[in-house]
């Protein structure tokens, strides 16, 4: 059978030939709840597009003969430009920080950003489902809390490129013994019933209530 934390839609055995190809389902499921930097793609936008603008604004006014930026205003920052080397400090620096600056913006868009929705897995592509992850951290918070000898339960959605899921169980018990393992157990059974697209790993962390 598949194994989802190994690979989404790239691997395909014997057990997959013999049932219809879910391939479709799992490309429609990625592209739907695919994270998008919305607020930094506007930023930039308006930004690249303010820049353009002011550009082209003196370009057209200046052969028009009646520049936006007067000659009073725009001919020292020529004389500067024209006095500058390249290997000045200050061409040095401006050059560093722009290409700082287009890395990280290479980096933003290769990187996901945080979903705010966990995909489910389907065979129709028609059909795509998926969880919000408040909700999820309140069915795993009540799962965790459904375990004998845990009294509270604290729920937290980790990780970009890998998915984890941390548990921070209190309990009263003073030899707590298998306790972390039966919670762990319960979680997985729990996500196993929601059928993630990208199964998260799973991490318990127990400590002891204080009376």
């Amino acid at each position: 059978m598949r194994n989802r934390s190994d690979s989404l839609c790239e691997l395909v055995t014997v057990e997959e030939l013999l049932v219809p190809d879910n391939s479709g389902a799992c490309r429609a499921a990625i592209r739907a709840f695919r994270p998008r930097r919305v607020v930094l793609a506007v930023l930039m936008a308006s930004l690249l597009t303010a820049a353009g603008a002011s550009v082209a604004a003196q370009v057209i006014s200046t052969m028009l003969g009646h520049p936006v930026l007067r000659p009073a205003v725009s001919a020292p920052a020529g004389r500067l430009i024209h006095t500058l080397r390249w290997s000045d400090p200050v061409v040095l620096a401006t050059g560093g920080g722009v290409a700082l600056a287009g890395l990280l913006l290479v980096l933003s868009a290769l990187l996901p950003g945080r979903a705010r929705t966990m995909a489910l897995a389907g065979d129709d592509p028609r059909f795509v489902t998926g969880v919000r992850r408040s909700s999820l951290r309140v069915m795993l918070r009540a799962t965790t809390q459904d375990v004998p000898g845990i009294a509270g339960a604290t729920i937290r959605l980790r990780g970009r490129l890998r998915s984890r899921t941390v548990v921070h169980a209190v309990t009263g018990f003073g030899d707590p013994g298998d306790l972390g393992d039966q919670v762990a157990g319960a979680v997985h059974a729990r996500l196993d019933g929601l059928d993630p697209l990208r199964p998260p790993r799973v991490a318990v962390r127990l400590s002891r209530r204080k009376d």
